[in-house]
C-alpha cells in the first residue's frame, strides 16, 4: 500500500483529499492511470468498496470487494485475500445474505490455517460463531468461540482478542451463565485498558449493566448505563446506541416504569439499525411485550407481527445446517493443525541456529538492531535474542514496561514532545539496567521490554520497582513543564518449555493488572 501512496503522491495527487462520490471517482481513476500492479488495483477496489459502504452502498461495496479477490492469487497474495475476504463476508451479512458469508468464512478458515495466519483464522471462527448468534443458537455459538481458546494467547491483536471475549460474553448473559459472564467481564475490562475502542469499551458497560440486571440490581445496571460513551461516526456505533435504549428499557420496566420505557422502545424503534434485523426483532418482541402488558392489545399484536417476520426471514437465510457437528469437526481438524504450527515455531526457537545465521547475523550493520529514536535494541534485535536464549536454555525475567496516559501527553503537548518524553524514558533505562545483565528494547510506541538473565522474580520485581521510582523521581520540568511522567510495568518469569510468545502474553497480562489497579506500579504475573 505504501508503495501506491508513493506513486499518488508522485502524480501530483492527494488522496486524503476526497471523500464521498467524489473519492470513488478519484480511487477509479487511480486503478486505471497509477496502479501497475494486479496487487496495487485490488488495493483500489477495497478501498472503494469502503467509501460505498460509508454511503450505505452495500451491494456495490460488495461488488468492489469480489473485483479485488478476481485479480489476487494464492499464496503470494495469501494476506491481502483473507483481508479481502473477511471484509466480504461481514459486507454479506450486513446485506443479508448469511449463506454465502458463510462460504467466505469457510474458505478463509482453510486459507489462514495453510498459511499460518492466526487472527484472521479468528475473524473466520468468530463469524460463524456470530452467524449461529443471528440465529439465536447461543450455545452452539459459544461452541465456535471456544474453538479459539488453545490459541488465545497467539493472537496479536488486542482489540480482536477483545472482541472475540465480548462474543463469548454476550452468549453467557443470553443463556443466564452469569457466574461465567462475570468471570469473563473482569477479563475484558483488564485488556480494554490496552484497547482504544470505545465501541468495544461501550459494549462492556453494557454487558455490565445486564449482568447486574439479572441479579436485581437495577441501581447498579443504571448506573453503568449512565457511564456509557459512544461516538456516533463509529463503525456499529449505531448498533450499541440501540442497544443501549433497549437495556434501558429493560432496568425502566423492571423498576415500575413502563411508560418510560416505552417511549425508550419507540425512540429505539424510530432509529432502528436498518442493517441488524436480530436487533430490530429483539425491540419488537420488547414492544410486544410491553404494549401488552399496559392493554394495548392492538398494538401488541402489530408488533408481534412484525417480530414473526423478522424471526421467519432470519430462520430461512441462516445456513444454520450447515454450521452443525460437521463444520465443527472441520475446525477441530484446524485446531490440531494450528497446534502444530505453533509447536513447529517453538521448536525452530528453541533449535534453529545455524552457521549460516550465525554468520549473518555478525555482519549485519548496528542500526538494524538499533530503534533510530532511542538508540535501545528494537524487535528485529529482539527476535535473535530470544532464540539465543532458548537454544542456550538461559533462564531469564521479563519486564514489558509501558508509559501512563501516553495519549495525553501527545494530544495536549504535540508529539515532538512526546518523542523527548520517550527518549528520556529510554535513556534513563539504559542506564539504571547497564550492570545487570540485562536488555532494553524499545518494543514500539511508548512500550519497553527488558531482559533480565539468570534473575528470580523477585529480584526482577526489585529491578523493576527501583526503575519505576527513578522515573517518578525523575525532573520532568524541562521535558513536560508542569506535568508529570509515571510508567506501569509487568514481569514475569520465563518457563521451561514455553515459547517467547507465550512468555510475552503473561507480562502482558500483568501490565493490564498494573493499569487497572491504577497505573504506576508493577505487578507481576
Amino acid at each position: 500500500m505504501e508503495v501506491l501512496l508513493n506513486k499518488i503522491s508522485e502524480s501530483g495527487l492527494d488522496a486524503s483529499s476526497v471523500t464521498g462520490e467524489e473519492a470513488l471517482a478519484f480511487w477509479d481513476n487511480i486503478r486505471q492511470n497509477v496502479a501497475t500492479t494486479h496487487q496495487e488495483k485490488a488495493q483500489c477496489f477495497v478501498i472503494s468498496a469502503e467509501f460505498h459502504r460509508e454511503l450505505k452502498q452495500i451491494p456495490a461495496s460488495i461488488n468492489d470487494l469480489k473485483q479485488a479477490l478476481n485479480l489476487l492469487s494464492l499464496p503470494e497474495d495469501a494476506a491481502l485475500i483473507l483481508e479481502v475476504k473477511n471484509n466480504l463476508a461481514d459486507r454479506l451479512v450486513e446485506n443479508g445474505e448469511f449463506s454465502l458469508a458463510l462460504n467466505e468464512y469457510i474458505t478463509s478458515s482453510t486459507i489462514a490455517v495453510d498459511n499460518g495466519f492466526i487472527d484472521e483464522y479468528v475473524m473466520s471462527v468468530l463469524g460463524m460463531g456470530n452467524l449461529c448468534d443471528i440465529y439465536g443458537d447461543h450455545f452452539r455459538a459459544i461452541r465456535y468461540y471456544q474453538k479459539i481458546d488453545s490459541i488465545d494467547h497467539a493472537i496479536s491483536s488486542r482489540s480482536l482478542r477483545l472482541k472475540y471475549k465480548l462474543y463469548m460474553l454476550a452468549c453467557y448473559i443470553y443463556l443466564n451463565r452469569i457466574k461465567e459472564a462475570k468471570e469473563l467481564i473482569k477479563e475484558c475490562e483488564e485488556l480494554s485498558i490496552l484497547v482504544s475502542d470505545k465501541v468495544l469499551s461501550g459494549q462492556i458497560h453494557l454487558y455490565q449493566a445486564k449482568i447486574h440486571r439479572s441479579e436485581k440490581n437495577i441501581e447498579k445496571a443504571m448506573l453503568s448505563l449512565s457511564s456509557l460513551q459512544y461516538t456516533s461516526g463509529n463503525i456499529h456505533s449505531a448498533w450499541l446506541a440501540s442497544m443501549i435504549r433497549l437495556e434501558l428499557a429493560c432496568c425502566l420496566t423492571d423498576y415500575g416504569k413502563r411508560h418510560w420505557a416505552s417511549w425508550v422502545l419507540e425512540r429505539a424503534y424510530r432509529k432502528g439499525d436498518s442493517s441488524s434485523p436480530t436487533l430490530n426483532l429483539k425491540i419488537c418482541d420488547a414492544l410486544a411485550w410491553l404494549s401488552e402488558e399496559q392493554g394495548n392489545f392492538k398494538s401488541a399484536l402489530e408488533y408481534q407481527k412484525q417480530a414473526h417476520q423478522l424471526e421467519s426471514e432470519l430462520m430461512k437465510k441462516i445456513p444454520i445446517g450447515d454450521l452443525g457437528a460437521a463444520q465443527l469437526r472441520r475446525l477441530s481438524r484446524f485446531e490440531l493443525q494450528l497446534k502444530l504450527i505453533l509447536s513447529e515455531i517453538e521448536n525452530r526457537e528453541l533449535k534453529e541456529t545455524t552457521e549460516t545465521q550465525k554468520h549473518t547475523v555478525a555482519k549485519l550493520q548496528q542500526d538494524v538492531f538499533t530503534d533510530p529514536l532511542t538508540q535501545l535494541h528494537n524487535r528485529r534485535w529482539l527476535d535473535v535474542k530470544l532464540k539465543d536464549l532458548l537454544l542456550h536454555e538461559t533462564p531469564f525475567a521479563l519486564m514489558v514496561i509501558d508509559i501512563d496516559h501516553f495519549k495525553s501527553i501527545n494530544d495536549e503537548l504535540s508529539h515532538l514532545v512526546g518523542d523527548k518524553a520517550i527518549v528520556n524514558v529510554s535513556a534513563e533505562l539504559a542506564k539504571h539496567f547497564k550492570f545487570k545483565n540485562a536488555s532494553c528494547v524499545r518494543f514500539g510506541g511508548e512500550e519497553f521490554l527488558v531482559i533480565l538473565e539468570k534473575t528470580e522474580l523477585e529480584q526482577a520485581r526489585n529491578h523493576a520497582e527501583s526503575f519505576r521510582n527513578r522515573i517518578y523521581d525523575f525532573s520532568w520540568q524541562d521535558v513536560l513543564g508542569e506535568r508529570g511522567l509515571t510508567i506501569s510495568i509487568g514481569v514475569t518469569l520465563h518457563r521451561d518449555g514455553e515459547n517467547t510468545q507465550r512468555t510475552f502474553y503473561r507480562a502482558d497480562k500483568a501490565l493490564y493488572r498494573a493499569k487497572a489497579n491504577g497505573r504506576n506500579q508493577v505487578c507481576t504475573e
